[in-house]
C-alpha cells in the first residue's frame, strides 16, 4: 500500500486550543492485494475528515466533524483488514467501544468496512467564569463504516462531558450512551 496523496490543513485561531476555524485531512493512496486462493488486484483507498470550530457568542462554542473513507476495488478482491474502516470510540461515535462499528465475519468477528461515514456536532460553555479553562459540552455522533452503502445505517451516541483546556491541550472526559 502506498500513500499517494497526504495533505493535512489548518486554518485556526489555536493550533492547541481551537476555537475558531478549520481542519482537514485528505488522504489517497492504492495498493494490489493477494488472498491465499490466488485472487489478486489493485485498489485505491480514500479517506477524508474535516473539523470546524465556531464561537458562538457569550462563551458559547461549537465544533462539528465529518469523516468519509472509501475503498475502491472490485467486491471480489480482499483488501487488507489494515486498508479498510472501522468506526467507534472517543474520536469517532461516542457512546460505542473503539472501533466496533462495522462488518462482521461469520463467526462474529468485526472486521473493517469498504466505506466510512462519521460526524459529530457538539456545543461547550465554561462551567463558571471562576473557571474559563474547565467547559461543560454536549455532544451527538452518528457513523459506521460497512462494505455497502445500503449496510451504511448510522448508530448514534449522545452525551455529555467536561474538558479541562490545559496549557498542553484539552483533557476530555466524556459520558455517552
Amino acid at each position: 500500500y502506498i500513500t499517494v496523496l497526504a495533505y493535512p490543513e489548518k486554518i485556526i485561531d489555536n493550533p492547541l486550543l481551537p476555537t475558531q476555524g478549520l481542519t482537514m485531512t485528505l488522504q489517497g493512496g492504492g495498493g494490489t492485494a493477494h488472498d491465499s486462493s490466488g485472487t489478486s488486484g489493485g485498489f485505491g483507498r480514500l479517506y477524508g475528515r474535516v473539523t470546524g470550530y465556531l464561537p458562538l457568542g457569550q462563551d458559547w462554542h461549537a465544533e462539528g466533524r465529518l469523516e468519509l473513507g472509501g475503498v475502491l476495488t472490485r467486491a471480489s478482491i480482499l483488501v487488507p483488514d489494515s486498508q479498510r474502516f472501522r468506526a467507534g470510540g472517543d474520536d469517532s461515535v461516542r457512546g460505542y467501544p473503539y472501533r466496533t462499528l462495522a462488518p462482521l465475519t461469520d463467526k462474529g468477528a468485526v472486521t473493517g468496512g469498504r466505506l466510512l461515514f462519521t460526524a459529530s456536532a457538539e456545543v461547550a460553555h465554561p462551567v463558571s467564569r471562576n473557571l474559563p479553562s474547565v467547559w461543560w459540552a454536549g455532544f451527538i455522533d452518528a457513523g459506521r463504516a460497512a462494505d455497502s452503502v445500503q449496510d451504511l445505517k448510522p448508530a448514534l451516541g449522545y452525551g455529555v462531558g467536561l474538558r479541562w483546556r490545559s496549557p498542553v491541550g484539552p483533557l476530555k472526559l466524556d459520558w455517552a450512551w
